[in-house]
């Protein structure tokens, strides 16, 4: 069991395709949540396993609703929907006036670092100074922030790594890494934010290169054709993930899938027309 946040600091260069590749291509078994309150994209993006659209009815608002009086592992895979391709999604709300009540970010946080024998990556979209998915960060198990090459969203993304820092992972400090989203050929661009972000002593573990790739990009905006994991977007993802998931290992619970019927254990990234 552990807690991957995905989220970003300034517009949201991708947060959510990143945490469904990321969710798609982890190790262990795995969720894919959205917990950004200003709405939810996998709904409208994907289809479900079936090829059917997903029922957003069993999202996270209901969830919600449902451990109004108290938060339990079983309400997770109550509300779980699987996408083509195999990954298991709790989808988000589908307006930002439904997160306005929503006040359990909390315990949300704890009940989905605490899944037995499941990690959870999470998707927070934009965070901000008071953003209240902020509450979510303290059960972190590792934060990935999401920036473009624009150097006015870094120095916006360095900024606000100084404002939230004190709150990632609790006491002991989450990892905090940075996925720079630029064209496979700009490695050089993404090394000079790197040395600007060691420069500026910001408190990050490490600074990693994600493909800009409308190729790989597009399977998980709904057009699921071809092979993704041949993508530039995929071969880059793959040791970022590996890292991310060898880091948190610690904090997963190894369970027996079989007995406790939780999410299967591959996501098949494999889609054919």
């Amino acid at each position: 069991m552990g807690l991957l946040a995905i989220a970003s600091a300034k517009g949201s260069p991708g947060v959510t395709t990143a945490s469904m590749l990321f969710a798609a291509l982890w190790p262990r078994p795995s969720i894919m949540v959205e917990c950004d309150p200003s709405g939810g994209d996998v709904a409208l993006r994907m289809p479900g396993a079936d090829g059917e659209p997903l029922d957003p009815n069993p999202g996270l608002l209901n969830l919600v609703a449902a451990g109004r009086r108290s938060l339990y592992p079983d309400l997770v895979r109550q509300h779980t929907e699987q996408i083509v391709g195999g990954l298991e999604v709790i989808t988000g709300m589908t307006t930002p006036e439904q997160a306005a009540g929503l006040g359990q970010w909390g315990p949300l946080g704890s009940l989905f670092a605490e899944l037995p024998g499941i990690d959870t990556v999470v998707d927070l979209g934009r965070i901000g100074a008071e953003t209240p998915q902020n509450a979510i960060l303290s059960s972190a198990s590792a934060v990935v922030l999401v920036v473009d090459a624009v150097p006015s969203n870094v120095v916006h993304l360095r900024e606000r790594l100084r404002k939230v820092s004190d709150g990632l992972g609790g006491e002991a400090g989450a990892p905090v890494h940075v996925v720079v989203v630029a064209p496979p050929k700009r490695s050089r661009a993404v090394a000079e934010i790197r040395d600007a972000i060691v420069r500026s002593q910001t408190p990050v573990e490490a600074v990693h290169h994600l493909a800009h790739d409308t190729t790989g990009a597009a399977f998980f905006l709904g057009q699921v054709t071809g092979s993704p994991a041949r993508t530039a977007l995929v071969r880059s993802a793959q040791p970022i993930v590996d890292g991310l998931a060898a880091r948190t290992a610690g904090a997963f619970l190894a369970a027996d899938h079989a007995s406790t019927d939780q999410p299967p254990t591959d996501h098949d990234l494999e889609v054919t027309s």
